[in-house]
């Protein structure tokens, strides 16, 4: 690669800060040079402590900053198709937390978008690198389990979507919508 893939994110909570940020932070090819949270103290902390330029409260303003060629969505569920889909229509590359889209139609809507714009939409899927993971993929693709017409995979979670923190603020993300 020629030069570093500039990252924007949205959404700094605990998610971006315990396990994307760390991993982003030590890529050689990527440089994060946007943070964009309806806190803003909390972008703006991350952003002094990192070197990260630019802060914004409202995802479509960081998306119409021209230098970014992908983002990272950290937002709660409901919000990860609307900036998954208003990104690729952007021309920007998607990279998004898990879940993809809190309904099979919206999630349809992002591989729409990302269809249409030609640009990469990968949903995080922490497992698919695992060592075990890895070996059952290769094991398939040895052709050792034959034609595989179906499939079916789960996840287990002590608690249902992750709660919010206390004092901070509602699901709703009004600033995150205007």
């Amino acid at each position: 690669m020629s030069r570093k893939l500039k990252l924007g994110v949205v959404g700094t909570g605990n998610i971006f800060r315990s396990a994307h940020l760390p991993a982003w932070l030590e890529h050689p090819e990527i440089e994060v040079v946007a943070l964009c949270d309806v806190v803003q103290e909390r972008a703006q902390k991350l952003a002094d402590e990192h070197g990260i330029a630019l802060v914004y409260t409202n995802y479509r303003e960081l998306l119409r900053h021209g230098d970014i060629d992908a983002v990272d969505i950290c937002t709660p569920n409901h919000y990860h198709s609307e900036v998954a889909v208003a990104a690729l229509k952007a021309g920007i590359h998607v990279f998004c937390e898990k879940p993809d889209a809190v309904n099979p139609e919206k999630a349809e809507e992002m591989a729409d978008a990302a269809a249409a714009s030609g640009k990469v939409l990968m949903t995080m899927r922490n497992n698919r690198f695992t060592p075990a993971s890895q070996y059952l993929k290769r094991y398939i693709n040895e052709g050792h389990m034959g034609e595989i017409y179906t499939g079916r995979c789960g996840w287990l979670r002590r608690r249902g979507i992750p709660a919010r923190a206390a004092g901070s603020r509602p699901r709703s993300c009004p600033a995150a919508v205007r």
